[in-house]
C-alpha cells in the first residue's frame, strides 16, 4: 500500500515539475520574442538620426521626452530604465487609441508589492522630433493598481530604451539622442566619458562608509542611492541617520533610515552629496534618478558612459523634507504618508492617514497631479514653516509646523 501510495505521489510531482520546466520555457521563449518585437521599433530608424533636446526633468527628478503618439496625441513620457514595458493608465491608451495586443503570461511584482497579469497594448508609432518608432508596446496601469496614482505621466521603458543612445548633458542642459548602430557617433559622444560596462544593471559604487556595493541604475526611481540591509548595518555603526515612516499602501508602513551627505565613487568618478535610504520593503541597492541627475551619463545599451558634473555642490533634490512630512495619495485621497519620527511635523501632532484638506490658508494647490508629479513635495521642500489643515475622523484641524532650528 506504501508503495503504491508512494508511486502515485511520485507520477504526481514529476507531472508537476514537467509543468513547470514547460511553463518556464515558455516564458523564455515569450520573453525572447517580445524584446525581438520591440527592437523591430526601433529599426527603421536612420543610422545617422542624431538630435538634441532640453532636459526635461519634473520635480521628482524623472527625466523625460516629449513625444508624438499615433501621430496626433502629444505628451510627455518619462524614462525608465528597469520597466520592462513601457507604461501607461488605461484611459491614456484609450486617448491614444492603442489596440489591446496580448497579455502576459507571467505575473509582475510592482513597487507596492502586488502581483498581477499585465493587459499590453500595441500604438502604431511613437515620434520623438525626426525619429519614429514604431508599434511600440505599452502595459496597461489599471485603476486597481497601486501604481495607477504614481503614474501621472506615461513612461518609455527598457526594451525601448535599451535599443537607442541617450546623451545626458547636466552642464548644458542638453539630452542628445541618436542610433546605437551609429558606432562612430558613439565614439564622439563618449570621449572624456568613463566606461562602466553593464553599468545600468551592474553599477560599481564605493564609498568610505559603505565599502563597495553593486547598484542597478533605476531612471523610474525617485531616489538617490537605495541600499540593502547589509550595507544599513555597516553605516548605522558610525553614522546617525534620519529615521521616518512611510505609509506605502494597506497593510504595508515602512521604517526608512536616511543617511546624507555621503560622497559616493564610481570607476573614480565622485558623485558627492548622496542620500543613502534603506527601506526594508524593498531591501536592494539602487541607484535612482537623483543620483544619475549628480554627473553627465550616457545610456547605450546595458553599458553606461559616466562623467562628473562640473557643478559638484548642485543639489535639489535633498533627501526626506526638513519640516519631517510627506503627502501623497493613499486609497483615492490626498494623506499624509510619511512622517519623520519626533520630527517637526510628528511633534505638531500630524498623523499617518491625515486627508489633507489645504497646504498654507490655499496659498498652494491640492489635487491629484500637482502631489503626483511632486510639486507639492518640492514646494515642502523648499519651506520653512506651513499651516496644514487635515481632516481626522470626520474632524477638521489646523496644525503649524516650523523647521527646527539649526
Amino acid at each position: 500500500m506504501t508503495k503504491k501510495v508512494f508511486k502515485y505521489l511520485f507520477r504526481i510531482l514529476a507531472i508537476l515539475l514537467i509543468c513547470l520546466f514547460v511553463y518556464f520555457v515558455y516564458i523564455s521563449v515569450w520573453v525572447k520574442n517580445f524584446n525581438t518585437d520591440q527592437r523591430k521599433a526601433v529599426e527603421n530608424i536612420n543610422a545617422n538620426f542624431y538630435q538634441t533636446f532640453p532636459i526635461i526633468r519634473d520635480p521628482n527628478g524623472y527625466f523625460g521626452v516629449i513625444a508624438t503618439v499615433n501621430g496626433q496625441y502629444t505628451d510627455t513620457l518619462l524614462f525608465d530604465t528597469q520597466a520592462s514595458t513601457s507604461l501607461a493608465k488605461q484611459e491614456t491608451l484609450d486617448r491614444y487609441e492603442a489596440v489591446y495586443w496580448k497579455r502576459k503570461p507571467m505575473p509582475t511584482f510592482n513597487f507596492y508589492k502586488q502581483v498581477y497579469f499585465s493587459k499590453l497594448y500595441k500604438v502604431n508609432d511613437v515620434t520623438l522630433g525626426g525619429c519614429k518608432l514604431e508599434g511600440v508596446v505599452f502595459t496597461s496601469v489599471p485603476k486597481d493598481n497601486g501604481m495607477y496614482n504614481a503614474l501621472y505621466r506615461p513612461v518609455l521603458g527598457r526594451t525601448i530604451m535599451e535599443n537607442m543612445v541617450w546623451k545626458f548633458d547636466m552642464d548644458k542642459n542638453e539630452m542628445t539622442v541618436f542610433s546605437l548602430k551609429n558606432k562612430e557617433k558613439l565614439e564622439q559622444e563618449t570621449t572624456g566619458f568613463t566606461l562602466v560596462e553593464d553599468g545600468v544593471n551592474n553599477l560599481p559604487l564605493y564609498s568610505e562608509q559603505t565599502d563597495s556595493l553593486n547598484l542597478m541604475l533605476d531612471l523610474g526611481s525617485n531616489y538617490d542611492v537605495i541600499i540593502d540591509k547589509d550595507v544599513y548595518e555597516k553605516l548605522r555603526q558610525h553614522h546617525v541617520s534620519r529615521k521616518y515612516v512611510n505609509f506605502r499602501r494597506e497593510g504595508l508602513t515602512d521604517t526608512i533610515a536616511e543617511f546624507s551627505g555621503i560622497t559616493m565613487y564610481c570607476n573614480g568618478v565622485a558623485v558627492p552629496n548622496c542620500v543613502l535610504d534603506y527601506i526594508p520593503s524593498i531591501n536592494k541597492n539602487v541607484a535612482g534618478n537623483i543620483f544619475a541627475g549628480k554627473m553627465n551619463f550616457i545610456l547605450a545599451g546595458e553599458n553606461l558612459y559616466i562623467k562628473q558634473h562640473s557643478d559638484t555642490l548642485l543639489n535639489d533634490f535633498n533627501g526626506f523634507p526638513a519640516l519631517g512630512l510627506g503627502i501623497n495619495i493613499r486609497n483615492g485621497s490626498i494623506c499624509i504618508t510619511a512622517l519623520e519620527i519626533n520630527g517637526p511635523a510628528e511633534k505638531s501632532g500630524l498623523m499617518l492617514g491625515d486627508k489633507v484638506i489645504a497646504v498654507n490658508n490655499g496659498a498652494v494647490s491640492v489635487d491629484a497631479m500637482f502631489v503626483s508629479n511632486g510639486k507639492l513635495e518640492k514646494y515642502i521642500q523648499q519651506a520653512n514653516s506651513l499651516t496644514i489643515e487635515i481632516e481626522r475622523n470626520g474632524k477638521r484641524q489646523t496644525f503649524n509646523i516650523t523647521r527646527k532650528s539649526e
